[in-house]
């Protein structure tokens, strides 16, 4: 994560990266539901059952997509767990368009503090993406710094229900100085810079701290989307 680019793009530009993860469309990162693009309709409409449904019946409340396994346990100066939810790339995002010549490689994390009784720091600049072609994607970019380096000052911490239903002005918790609490599982997006043409077959989520080590503390990001 690079400390020197601390971005505050809109919580709008969430929901097309949200789109196809699982939740739905939602206007921004904690927003209110709105119908998916494309689609029709007007609040009478919007009222009139399906066929096979009651009158009565609830709306299907929405959820957040089941994180995917395995876990990503942090080690440094604040112990927590890290979660992927999901994975799309982007070709362009609000306030920090990808430069040309690269994509925006956007993930959804569930963090939760380990042990979870116990508060700590917003998690920043402690995480990392690696692919099969990013030494390659670097070098090519001649030390431009455009690409490996990822973006995670650009949106709130959120629970689950600012998440869903917060809406646009929901406040979060700041994600370069704010304090997560405990007993309390947090959601962020975070986002990384790769060339157009990477090679994302095998990407993975590391502890940046790690790469010092002997031994990567990585995770596989599994299936990736792209952004229609």
């Amino acid at each position: 994560m690079n400390g020197d680019r601390r971005i505050r793009a809109p919580r709008r530009w969430a929901a097309a990266t949200i789109v196809g993860i699982g939740i739905g469309t939602l206007t921004g990162c904690g927003g209110h539901a709105t119908a998916p693009a494309g689609a029709i309709g007007t609040t009478a409409a919007s009222q009139v059952p399906a066929p096979g449904k009651n009158a009565t019946d609830q709306p299907t409340p929405l959820k957040m997509p089941p994180a995917r396994t395995p876990v990503l346990h942090m080690h440094g100066k604040y112990t927590y767990t890290v979660r992927i939810l999901g994975a799309k790339t982007m070709a362009d995002m609000p306030n920090d368009p990808p430069p040309a010549g690269t994509k925006a490689l956007a993930l959804l994390l569930r963090v939760e503090a380990e042990p979870r009784d116990r508060g700590i720091h917003a998690p920043t600049a402690e995480l990392s993406i690696d692919y099969p072609s990013l030494q390659k994607d670097v070098d090519a970019a001649y030390g431009s710094g455009a690409i490996g380096n990822m973006l995670d000052g650009g949106m709130d911490y959120r629970t689950e229900d600012q998440m869903l239903y917060g809406g646009q002005e929901s406040q979060g918790i700041d994600p370069v100085f704010g304090t997560l609490e405990a007993n309390t599982v947090y959601y962020h997006w975070v986002w990384q810079f790769v060339s157009e043409k990477a090679n994302l077959k095998g990407a993975t989520l590391c502890e940046t701290q790690s790469q010092v080590r002997s031994r990567a503390n990585c995770i596989p990001i599994g299936p990736i989307t792209t952004a229609s």
